[in-house]
């Protein structure tokens, strides 16, 4: 009776050793298994991006939280290895970005700049129109701005109380011409400092009375830009009465931003159109 106890125990640990056995041999496997299916379930688990905002990544399809775009799949690279801080993206993505790339070398690249300016008179070009007699503005025959004068043409006549005075001394002195020359000469000088020409004085003389207005003629040729005066002002010996500019040449102001400055250098080829 003992003898059938003691082999029945034995059986029982023979069986307990043989699925203990088993138990380990099957063990690995499992957890092999379990790998791979865990693996599989990463590889075929789809990420979702913006094609404007590639950092954007979820595990569902969507809306970019930036830019509300619907996000796109992003294809993963089977055997490429990339930098972790690496973006991909694909030629779709590429194309709605509107990304370019350049072969990375030793010459020159082209930047084309879009810039914002005005055109402005040269201002070497510039000049001020004064008058050189005192007297109020009784005409101006030029009087708007973008009209085109000639040296030596009429812009105004002033109306001058002083060159009436100097005329009559004029007229004073030539009375007394031959006894005393010097007087007349004298009283012609003080016409010739207001630019009175020599035909001018010979008219006072032959029509024996002063000429009461004036003609103020351009010392420069070009585009009136500015007024100063209107017709009834008074005004002073040597002031301006407007601006004249020769507009041959002219000058393009361009707007370049502080970023951009590093691509602007002397000599570039400028494009430009006028608005």
């Amino acid at each position: 009776m003992k003898k059938i106890l003691k082999n029945k125990y034995v059986l029982v640990v023979v069986v307990l050793l043989v699925g203990v056995l088993i138990g380990w041999l099957i063990k690995p496997s499992g957890e092999s298994n379990s790998d791979k299916n865990g693996t599989n379930n990463e590889e075929k688990e789809q990420i979702w991006t913006c094609s404007m905002h590639p950092q954007i990544k979820r595990n569902e399809p969507g809306d970019c939280p930036i830019c509300g775009m619907e996000l796109i799949p992003l294809e993963s690279a089977k055997n490429d290895i990339l930098d972790p801080n690496a973006i991909q993206m694909s030629p779709t993505a590429m194309k709605i970005a509107n990304v370019q790339t350049r072969k990375v070398g030793d010459d020159l690249s082209d930047k084309f700049i879009r810039l914002n300016g005005k055109i402005q008179v040269d201002e070497r070009l510039r000049n001020t129109q004064s008058s050189h007699i005192p007297g109020r503005i009784e005409k101006l025959l030029v009087n708007f701005t973008g009209e085109y004068v000639k040296k030596g043409q009429i812009l105004a006549y002033v109306y001058s109380p002083e060159l009436v005075s100097t005329q009559e001394e004029l007229l004073e002195a030539q009375k007394v011409k031959e006894s005393q020359p010097q007087l007349f000469e004298s009283a012609k000088n003080k016409l010739r400092n207001w630019k009175i020409s020599e035909n001018q004085i010979d008219k006072v003389l032959d029509q024996k009375k002063p000429v009461e207005s004036f003609p103020i003629r351009a010392d420069f040729s070009g585009y009136v830009t500015k007024m100063l005066t209107a017709q009834g002002d008074y005004i002073k010996q040597g002031q301006s009465i407007y601006e004249i500019a020769d507009l041959s040449n002219v000058w393009v102001m361009f707007d370049v931003y502080e970023s951009d400055l590093q691509w602007v250098n002397e000599g570039d080829f400028v494009e430009y159109t006028v608005d």
